[in-house]
């Protein structure tokens, strides 16, 4: 039997929000712990990548969104070429009362700014969702 050993897709989503961009604080151990990232995950095997972003956003935040609003902005290939993280982006969400999220996540907030965060690609893609908001 041939075993494949595939690269991973991680689904990133920028979900608009409050004027700003939703984000989170990742609480696992290991690389970015403390640190602000995007919400976002592994696609499982059954679902479209649009459906692993709105999923992942819903468990990391608390926050609906449809996976049809999700446009894929870019695709990155991490520099260890381990990952594939695919960028989409939502369309506009509005969320009343506070954020909920899982283990995985130790705070969610929403930035009006660019800042760094855990992950270079994380931190380049938000820079550019600021600077080019009509392209991001």
């Amino acid at each position: 039997m041939v075993h494949y050993n595939n690269t991973p897709t991680v689904v990133v989503v920028l979900v608009p929000l409050r004027g700003g961009l939703l984000m989170i604080r990742r609480a696992l151990l290991g690389e970015g712990q403390g640190k602000l990232a995007l919400p976002g995950g592994y696609q499982m095997l059954g679902q479209t990548w649009q459906e692993a972003g709105a999923q992942e956003v819903l468990e990391e935040t608390g926050v609906v969104i449809a996976p049809e609003t999700l446009r894929a902005v870019t695709v990155e290939t991490t520099p260890d070429r381990q990952q594939n993280l695919l960028f989409c982006k939502s369309i506009p969400v509005r969320h009343v009362g506070p954020f909920v999220h899982d283990a995985e996540v130790s705070e969610v907030l929403v930035i009006h700014e660019p800042v760094e965060t855990a992950f270079p690609l994380h931190t380049r893609v938000v820079r550019e969702f600021f600077v080019r908001p009509g392209i991001f």
